[in-house]
Order: C-alpha cells, then structure tokens, then sequence
C-alpha cells in the first residue's frame, strides 16, 4: 500500500511520499508503470533538506 502516507511535503507531486519514522523521513517515489518503489532521500524531520 505505497500510498498509504502522506503525500510529500518538500515536493508537489501525487506519486512522492513521506514515510515518518522516529523522527526520519523517508521520501518515496510511487512508479506505477514499473510497479516499483523509489527511495531517495532520508532526513531528520526538523531540518531543512533544501539548506
């Protein structure tokens, strides 16, 4: 179920996720046509990725 959470707040697309876990993102990437899941970026929910 990759769109079980929520969609992503550093990206304003429908297919980019953020997975919250202890205090960590995981952002993800939902790619329907080959029915796979990209991971491509972790951080730390407080900071700023873009700095």
């Amino acid at each position: 179920m990759p769109f079980k959470h929520r969609k992503s707040i550093y990206f304003d697309r429908e297919d980019v996720r953020d997975l919250v876990f202890k205090g960590y993102i995981a952002v993800y990437r939902v790619n329907q046509d080959l029915k796979e899941i990209e991971v491509f970026g972790f951080t730390k929910y407080q900071e700023n990725p873009f700095k």
